[in-house]
């Protein structure tokens, strides 16, 4: 799909008519138009949303209603009771036909209070036939929103009218998009969860409930049974209902937390402050980390050797007073008195003699005995004395050793003490400058309703699985129990047909899935590295295809929530990039009819808060994944592009230092400079 033409009558700052032929040539795809500042580039942009939905980019804190569309200039010439209308027209085009969207908005002023009112609105749209040139064809009236939104899918307007300046505002006439959802239609697997919402998921209405609604049996038991079903049946519906309820509250507590981090991170006053804050609460993190370590350390090797080392003066002492009361050792060593009571009793000496009363070898075992413990303490004063010593040699350094390791849990303690006083009195610095305890309470409170909600979320789907086991059962049981006749056969065996359909497709979409998430995030690592050169960052899909933004701290990759408007622009950059890469390859496959037309890219300002490094890294990349830029910027910062090669069109806008209006004027020959 590309654009053809845009033409603007009346519309905010362009008084009279407007138009811009946008280039359609596949090898010189891109249409410049540049301007500077405030004189009406992103007036364009907002000609792009109003003419394909009816709806502006409003800024944050204003509604639709808040902007007059109808030019000043000629707002300003209108008398009592005289009309002056608006209007966009869009011409596109696809491989096969024609589309011209038309809409348009009257207004009057009224006497006698002179107030501009709406009068009457309009919308057309005609289509014709490339090939055969034929008669234009205009659509009814109730269809044109629908089939414009086929054309170009309003969920994925931030995907093809990209707005750099306002990124964070992320609605368009208060409708925000999916990125799930934006990932499942351009990549074609929205069609699955369509068929698979028709066949079962969408509850009451889908094709197998109305299927089983179908089959009847007999009985209070399998009435029973049928109730029982139904209300679980129901329970899950409500559960699911809760579950999309706790899914949209939670989203909103993560925008609140965005805001805030936004709040804190833009005041100029204290964005240095809020650089050290982080670094410093990464610090603080593992110095409380390597304190824990370090005194885990001391407590294991003080438990392991220090009564060794307790324990010396008293063996000694112990040693040197049974040295001196016990006397020369003169036993057998390792041997004791029950050694020698049991070779008596044996009635033979160790030598192979019988032992018998007065006989000499008697005598001599009676005489080893009186030196043998317990009555001789000899062998076991040399055990002692022993282990005294393998102590003394174990505990060496042990006391050097401990006295080191608790200077190190000390010193660990004491910076984190320190950076913890750093941190508080930076706290108090920041809200010192602005006023950051409310923000901090309300981040607080959303942090806590994210967590209770998201446990609430699991005990629900917990609940809704032993559901689904129950409802298994009893339609087992109910199966047992039905009529035996012809109509409950025909509509079971069309059930198991629809669910054995259900579970091929929930296995091949799972499949499908699983591939497209994990060739994304591969290819939006790619994409990201290739134009910001970042080094020390990363990007990456979770499973919610939430784009996270990672950086490498001296603990690993952490995730960065409070990121800067540049940051913002980077991470979106890289995945729109992909996103319409990966759409437009998947597009071109041979035999792939899942998928429908690329989307041209229209960008607002792309590049005003990036670095020129990244301007020419981010430019060469978009005329190679989308089949049509364009492009409204500052003339500034187009000469880091590199794109003049790929320029089919080009234009500048003109605005007179002393008028209120500007003009679109094209730049002859395509010559931009």
């Amino acid at each position: 799909m590309k654009f053809k033409s845009i033409t603007m009558k009346n519309f905010m700052r362009y008084k009279g008519t407007n138009q811009i032929q946008f280039s359609c040539d596949p090898e010189k795809n891109v249409t410049v138009i540049l301007g500077d500042n405030t004189v009406g580039k992103t007036t364009i942009a907002q000609a792009f949303r109003w003419g394909l939905y009816g709806a502006i980019f409003a800024e944050r804190g204003k509604k639709q209603e808040d902007y007059l569309l109808l030019n000043n200039d000629v707002l300003a010439m209108m008398d009592a009771n005289s009309h002056a209308s608006v209007s966009v027209e869009l011409v596109a085009e696809d491989e096969e036909k024609q589309y011209r969207i038309f809409r348009e908005i009257s207004y009057a002023r009224i006497y006698p209070k002179m107030m501009v009112r709406e009068v009457y609105k309009k919308l057309e749209l005609h289509t014709s036939e490339i090939e055969t040139r034929g008669d234009e064809i205009e659509v009814e009236t109730e269809k044109v929103q629908e089939v414009i939104n086929e054309l170009f899918p309003r969920d994925l307007s931030h995907y093809f009218l990209f707005d750099g300046e306002r990124w964070s505002d992320v609605t368009v006439g208060g409708v925000k998009e999916s990125i799930k959802d934006s990932v499942h239609i351009l990549t074609g697997l929205s069609s699955y969860q369509a068929a698979l919402d028709h066949l079962k998921d969408m509850g009451g209405n889908s094709v197998i409930r109305k299927f089983k609604s179908k089959i009847s049996g007999s009985g209070a038991v399998y009435d029973g049974l049928e109730e029982e079903r139904k209300r679980l049946e129901h329970l899950n519906e409500k559960r699911e209902e809760e579950i999309g309820t706790i899914d949209i509250n939670v989203s909103h507590y993560l925008e609140k937390c965005e805001e805030i981090n936004l709040y804190l991170e833009e005041n100029q006053n204290t964005e240095k402050m809020q650089a050290d804050y982080k670094r410093l609460k990464v610090v603080q993190s593992a110095q409380e980390k390597r304190g824990v370590d370090n005194y885990k350390t001391l407590v294991n090797d003080y438990s392991n050797q220090a009564f060794m080392i307790f324990a010396q003066p008293l063996m000694k002492e112990a040693l040197s007073m049974v040295k001196s009361v016990a006397g020369e050792r003169r036993d057998i060593p390792h041997m004791r008195q029950a050694s020698i009571d049991f070779i008596i009793k044996s009635g033979r000496c160790i030598c192979g003699n019988p032992i018998h009363e007065n006989s000499k070898e008697l005598e001599c075992l009676l005489e080893q005995r009186r030196y043998l413990p317990p009555a001789d303490m000899g062998s076991l004063l040399g055990e002692f004395e022993k282990t005294c010593k393998q102590w003394e040699n174990r505990t060496v350094d042990t006391a050097k050793e401990l006295k080191e390791q608790a200077r190190l849990v000390d010193d660990s303690i004491h910076d984190y003490n320190e950076t913890c006083n750093q941190i508080v009195a930076m706290e108090k610095q920041m809200e010192e400058h602005v006023d950051f305890a409310e923000p901090r309470r309300q981040l607080k409170y959303y942090k806590e309703e994210i967590q209770t909600l998201s446990i609430k979320k699991g005990e629900l789907q917990g609940q809704i699985q032993s559901s689904e086991r129950r409802i298994m059962q009893i339609e087992e049981e109910m199966r047992g129990q039905e009529a035996k006749n012809e109509e409950n056969a025909k509509w079971r065996k069309r059930l198991q047909i629809a669910e054995q359909l259900y579970d091929s497709m929930k296995q091949d979409f799972d499949e499908k899935e699983k591939k497209v998430f994990l060739e994304l995030n591969q290819q939006v690592q790619e994409n990201f590295n290739r134009m910001f050169n970042a080094k020390d960052k990363k990007i990456q899909l979770n499973e919610q295809y939430e784009i996270q933004m990672l950086y490498k701290t001296e603990i690993g990759f952490r995730e960065e929530k409070n990121l800067s408007e540049g940051e913002k622009i980077a991470r979106n950059f890289a995945f729109i990039v992909t996103i319409l890469d990966y759409s437009r390859k998947k597009a071109a496959e041979k035999g792939d009819g899942s998928m429908g037309d690329t989307l041209p890219i229209v960008l607002d300002g792309p590049f005003s808060k990036l670095g020129d490094e990244n301007i020419s890294l981010i430019a060469k990349v978009l005329p190679q994944v989308s089949e049509q830029v364009i492009l409204f910027m500052l003339k500034k910062d187009w000469e880091y592009t590199g794109l003049d090669e790929y320029v089919g069109a080009s234009y500048f806008i003109e605005k007179e230092a002393d008028k209120a209006y500007a003009s679109i004027k094209k730049v002859g020959g395509d010559n931009i400079g």
